[in-house]
């Protein structure tokens, strides 16, 4: 399969849960994010707001925050050149709607130059760790930039497919966490 296919199905698939599941499965998938060494080692944490049907993000920014860690979000500078910058945020309320809807800091949010661990969101992976994001390239375009960043993505295990066809251009998570299993 292709992956605008791909991208079709797991976003029908992951659209048809309910909120009681999304909650369930978001809550078990941090639980494993907040025991994972990347994530207790790192200083500098990059996250994403969570959108639509996407892992529930918010109980880990309020986390993240309490054990002051330094927390950014990615702002989406140019979508025409792939072009995003992680900014640091202070609290969820520092979060505004940007790019399509999705929360973002504030073009006046202090630029974090490297986080030492970006947790992603993705639509659909495979065994391997490859995976299909929502198909702007931004991550991809970012990472290749700051590949000794360590990346762990967040999914439902209803998101995994046997194989994903994946290019030169594409970074795979070193990690990805579903409620069933750990990817590494």
């Amino acid at each position: 399969m292709e992956k605008k296919q791909i991208r079709d199905e797991i976003l029908a698939v992951r659209s048809a849960l309910s909120d009681e599941a999304c909650m369930e499965k978001s809550a078990v998938i941090l639980k494993q994010l907040g025991r994972h060494d990347a994530y207790l080692s790192a200083y500098k944490v990059g996250l994403y707001a969570s959108y639509g049907r996407e892992v529930i993000t918010y109980p880990m920014i309020a986390r993240s925050l309490m054990l002051d860690k330094g927390v950014s979000f990615p702002r989406i500078l140019s979508a025409a050149e792939r072009k995003m910058e992680f900014r640091y945020i202070l609290r969820v309320s520092d979060l505004k709607p940007g790019y399509k809807g999705i929360l973002e800091p504030g073009e006046n949010a202090t630029i974090m130059q490297k986080p030492d661990l970006i947790v992603m969101p993705l639509v659909a992976f495979d065994p391997q760790r490859n995976r299909i994001g929502q198909g702007g390239g931004f991550y991809d375009a970012y990472l290749s930039e700051h590949p000794d960043i360590v990346k762990i993505a967040l999914a439902y295990e209803c998101q995994r497919v046997d194989m994903i066809p994946s290019e030169d251009f594409d970074v795979r998570p070193d990690i990805i966490i579903t409620e069933e299993k750990i990817y590494e």
